[in-house]
């Protein structure tokens, strides 16, 4: 997914080849096959400080990756070697998809809050919620 820098337009390298012997069943050779898809990715900063980020996995290279996040028309390029969880979301597109800070409860402790049922929340609202009960401090 290699883009032409014209006009000052975001830029990415040609796209590598990772199905060799080495990358066979590596983190870069998952994300690749899914470029495109909308993702949730959660990285670990230090030794237990998780935060996560998401968008449209719009590239991915032997060491970041860069997820187009088209709510605030940006694109994010992230190291690949913090990335601890990547969640896929199906049928999804950033368009139709809600974003974390859209679907953060306010005012509420989130180890004392009650879960809601699984049903009610979109995919991104029950990672999120999910998130937050595992690590307070990634709340947004």
């Amino acid at each position: 997914m290699s883009e032409m820098n014209t006009g000052g337009a975001f830029s990415v390298p040609p796209d590598q080849n990772f199905d060799t012997l080495g990358f066979q069943g590596s983190m870069q050779q998952v994300l690749q096959e899914n470029v495109g898809k909308y993702v949730i990715v959660e990285f670990l900063i230090g030794t237990n400080g998780l935060t996560s980020r998401q968008g449209m996995l719009y590239y991915v290279g032997t060491q970041f990756l860069v997820l187009l996040d088209e709510f605030e028309s940006r694109f994010i390029v992230c190291d690949i070697f913090s990335v601890k969880f990547v969640t896929f979301l199906e049928g999804r597109s950033a368009t139709t998809y809600p974003t974390l800070d859209q679907t953060a409860v306010q005012g509420s402790s989130t180890m004392d809050a009650p879960a809601v049922e699984a049903s009610t929340l979109t995919p991104s609202q029950a990672a999120y919620a999910h998130a937050t009960r595992r690590n307070p401090a990634t709340r947004y």
